[in-house]
Formats: C-alpha cells, structure tokens, sequence
C-alpha cells in the first residue's frame, strides 16, 4: 500500500471513531455479522465499539449459533444475549433442566413431532398434543386433545401455522374394467388447536381429493408441509409405482406430480425446491441418487422423476452384487419455518440452517447393513446455484460435492421407526455399550453438531471441554459393498453425557433418541411405556 493510501484510510477512520457513540451503534447495527467482524479487524477503537455493543454482540452470537431473532419478543438486546449464551451453554455442557415423563399410547400408534409440539393416537381416537417447553424461550408446558376423523390414517402438522394435515384412508374406486380402477385419497386441511377446518383454506376447498394409479389399498405415506406446499408421497404395496404430489394448502391447487418406481424419499429442500431420494435407477440397479425437483412453475401434468429435474447429486458407487432396500432423507424443520408469532420467542432456530441426514439400507449375500451420509443444507444449494442457466438434468458427481462437504460414515445408533433425531445441524444419538460385570448397561447420549461456524470459532478459540470432541480428520470408509474407499471431512462435534443407570427395574430403559429446538427426547422403544422429555 502506497503511503498516500495509509493516509486516506487513516483519516477514514479518525472520521468515522470521532462520530458521537449513538451514530456509530446504529451505524453498526445495519451491518450483519460478517460486516461486525470485518470491522473489529479495521482498529481498537471499533473493535472496542463491536465488543462493547450487546446488539452487536447478539447478532454475531446469533449467526455462530445458528439463530434467528425473534421480532415479537419485547426483551432487549442485552437480555436475549444473555439468554442465548446461557441456552448455548446449557446445550454444550448437556445440562437439561427438569425432566417429565409423556406417556405413550399402546399398540400400534401415529405420531409426529414438529414445531416443538408431540402429538400421537391410536386409532381410531382422539389426537393427543403436548407442547413441550422452552425454560430459556419462555415457552410454558401445555396439552390438549381434539376429535379425529373416523377414517383417518395419518397426519402431520406445522404449529407455526396453527396447521393439522389429516389423510383418510384409501378407497378403491372399481370401475367397469379393473385394471383401470382407481384409489382415492381426500386430504384434510384443520386447525391444530381446534380441530375445525383452517381459517387459511378457501371456501371452495374443504377436502382435497386425489386418484392415484393404484390397485392396492394398502400405502405407506410420507407427509411434510413447507409454507403454502404440502407434500405427500404415496407409496402403494405390491406393484405399483410411487407417486409424489404437491399441493397449496391453501387453494387446493395441484403443483407437482412424479410417479416413478425408483422415488423412495423426499424433503423440502427450499420454498420451491424439492429433494427426492432414490436408492436404485430406473433399470433396478443399486445408484443411489439425490434429485433437485424444481415447483415453482406449477403443473398438473403427472411425468417420471427422471422427466424433469434440475440436477442430481451421486453417491459413492456400489459394487454389482449390492441389492437395494431403502433409502430416507431426514430434515427438521422445514425451510418456511418460523415460530408462531404469538409465541413472543426472543429467537429461533435460523431458517436454511439445516441438516439432511440421509441413510441407505443395502444387502449383500444376505447381509444387511446402513450408511448414512450428513450433508449441510447450503452444501447442497450451492452446488445448485453454481449450475450453468439452463442446466436441466445435470448430474453432480460424487467427488465433485461429497468428500469435502459432507460426512459419510456406517450408521451410528439411531432408531427406524422414532426418526425425529436430526433438528437444525444437530444429529442425537444414544449409544449403549455392552453389559458390565454389574450386569447393567451404560448409555451415553451423543449430540453431533454440523454447524460449520461454531466449528471455526472454537478452532479459533482453541475451544476445549471434556465432554466436547471436535472431528476435524476424515472418516475412510473401506468396507467391500462400495468400489472405492470412500473419504469424507466435513468437520462436526460430539458432545456426551453418560445417563445414570437405572435404580429399579420398574424404571424404563431407554433405547432411542429424538431432538427439537428446545428438548432432547428418550424413547423406550420395546413397550413405548414413556416418552422422557429432557427440556432446555
């Protein structure tokens, strides 16, 4: 730098440090994160005015953990500061305030969890709904139940929106020739806190009906809302090709329908794009894939998965003799997300940081096993960004987006059936280790946390705690069922704390583990006697 330039950004800042100290706050507080530390490197004295600034200090800390602010919260800057750092400490030490008990119903049951409210039934009966609390949110414990239609067989919900999805059961519709007939399906669109139907839907649109190329009754489904979009796959037993379906909610209008034999999963990967798993082509060979499925440009015309995309990310390559048997991609919440605004949080988790935790089942000479691969939700987006205009159907290689932005790893524990274990960048699992001489087993419960700048700032600080494991080296995966070794290094930390053991057989022991914005949940999986709530 030319000494005539020191001079012009010497002055520079001697005019902007000699502002009075109201100007220079608010000046700082039109600036994000990134903007607050570019300007502690610019000298002492601004780093001093970012330092000393709790709005500064909030919306940094905001950034680093993930957060959002809440806008409707009527507290200061200072005072959600404090509780954000106090709620951050909270969960890297796993230090959960007073622990409850929900009973779980028997028998078979539907449940969901979202938007921090469990809700579960046995059918047919009432829906049952527990909205779990938030010491540090503010948010207190309530539960109430409301009516379910007779036929109902499944549902999901999006409190935010004060939203409950209820799907009935199929119907076979015959016709005059049976290789034509139909199934019917008829949608539900009601309010989570009365059970009548939504104030949000139009007049014209009280049930939404669907016929799907069906001959069997007897469907597997898969519910998500997102905003305005509800998405539903329908996967039917027997022969019959999955189809997936998008709707506005709202206006009952149809957006999108693919129906394809390899369509096995899918989440919402933003406002107005889709991400559909399949775990073999459409030639029945094993190639798990990840398909970007674009519904901003609404059609009623139902084509194939491989019809229309906008790209598709590869997985590592399996050998030949590997047989496909599932795929599913887990995500919470959903990029719309936001907290019901009566609710006055003073903050949130931030919309767009998330992770996708996706697993796949493969047997090999009757052996089965899972893989599961954790990918950061702006991983994927910017590989979408980067593709050239018009890029229709192009395929992302695996070596092009997966050893560096992701982990790929044989699973570690986690449940099947309660898959409510990935929220935010955060992955719980609860590790039980064999019997002891004393014949009782030891359970720790890990939380694996993804985000990437919470990562830099600890190796920055030379953040060190005990029951904290930062993992910065690669995972190699070497197992025959793939081609290649497999080497990915996205960084993640481990933090544990080891459950005490049991101090009565009549107390449960505790064999999955599940986790929202605010609570961490153990499920005693073999009689689902209870559901221990581990509030934060």
């Amino acid at each position: 730098m030319s000494k005539s330039a020191a001079n012009v950004d010497f002055a520079i800042q001697r005019t902007l440090i000699s502002l009075s100290s109201e100007i220079i706050s608010r000046t700082l507080l039109n600036l994000d994160w990134r903007g607050l530390l570019t300007c502690r490197l610019v000298c002492k004295a601004l780093r001093s005015r970012v330092d000393e600034n709790p709005a500064a200090q909030y919306i940094i800390e905001l950034a680093v953990t993930g957060m959002e602010d809440g806008t409707q919260s009527q507290l200061t800057a200072a005072s959600k500061l404090a509780l954000l750092k106090e709620r951050n400490a909270c969960w890297e030490a796993l230090k959960w305030g007073e622990t409850r008990d929900l009973p779980l119903l028997q028998g078979d049951i539907i449940w969901e969890l979202c938007g921090g409210v469990f809700a579960q039934s046995r059918l047919p009966g009432a829906l049952r709904l527990y909205r779990l609390p938030s010491r540090y949110r503010n948010i207190p414990p309530s539960s109430w139940k409301i009516p379910l239609l007779s036929d109902t067989k499944d549902f999901t919900m999006d409190p935010a929106q004060d939203l409950l999805v209820l799907i009935d059961k199929p119907v076979l519709i015959p016709t005059h020739n049976d290789t034509k007939s139909k199934i019917r399906i008829q949608i539900h669109l009601r309010s989570m806190t009365t059970g009548r139907v939504h104030p949000s839907v139009i007049d014209t649109v009280r049930v939404i009906n669907h016929d799907l190329d069906m001959r069997s009754t007897q469907m597997d489904l898969s519910l998500q809302v997102s905003g305005d979009l509800l998405g539903v796959l329908f996967v039917g037993h027997g022969n019959n090709a999955p189809e997936l379906a998008v709707w506005n909610w709202k206006t009952g209008a149809l957006v999108l329908t693919r129906s394809s034999r390899e369509i096995a999963t899918f989440v919402f990967l933003t406002s107005h794009l889709l991400l559909v798993g399949t775990v073999m082509n459409e030639f029945e060979v094993t190639e798990p894939r990840l398909f970007v499925v674009d519904v901003s440009k609404p059609s009623t015309n139902k084509v194939t998965l491989t019809a229309d995309y906008v790209c598709a990310f590869g997985f590592p390559s399996f050998d030949l003799v590997v047989s496909p048997i599932a795929i599913l991609i887990r995500s919470d919440p959903s990029p719309e997300w936001m907290p019901n605004p009566e609710a006055h949080v003073p903050f949130s988790i931030a919309r767009g940081h998330r992770l996708f935790l996706i697993t796949t089942w493969i047997e090999e000479k009757r052996n089965k096993a899972s893989y599961d691969l954790f990918a950061p939700a702006d991983i994927i987006l910017s590989h979408v960004a980067a593709l050239p205009r018009r890029a229709g159907r192009h395929v992302i290689k695996w070596d092009e987006w997966g050893p560096t932005g992701t982990r790929f790893l044989k699973s570690p524990p986690h449940s099947h059936v309660w898959t409510g274990y990935v929220f935010g960048s955060k992955f719980v699992s609860l590790v039980t280790s064999p019997k002891a001489t004393t014949g009782r087993q030891s359970q720790t419960l890990e939380v694996w946390d993804f985000n990437q700048l919470a990562m830099k700032r600890a190796a920055t600080l030379g953040f060190e705690k005990e029951n904290v494991r930062h993992v910065y080296d690669a995972t190699i995966v070497k197992d025959k069922v793939f081609v290649e070794t497999i080497r990915t290094s996205l960084p993640y930390s481990v933090t544990t704390r080891t459950l005490p053991s049991p101090r009565s057989p009549e107390e449960p022991t505790f064999t999955d583990a599940m986790c929202s914005e605010d609570t961490i949940f153990l499920v005693n999986q073999s009689d689902r006697r209870h559901l221990r709530v581990l509030p934060f």
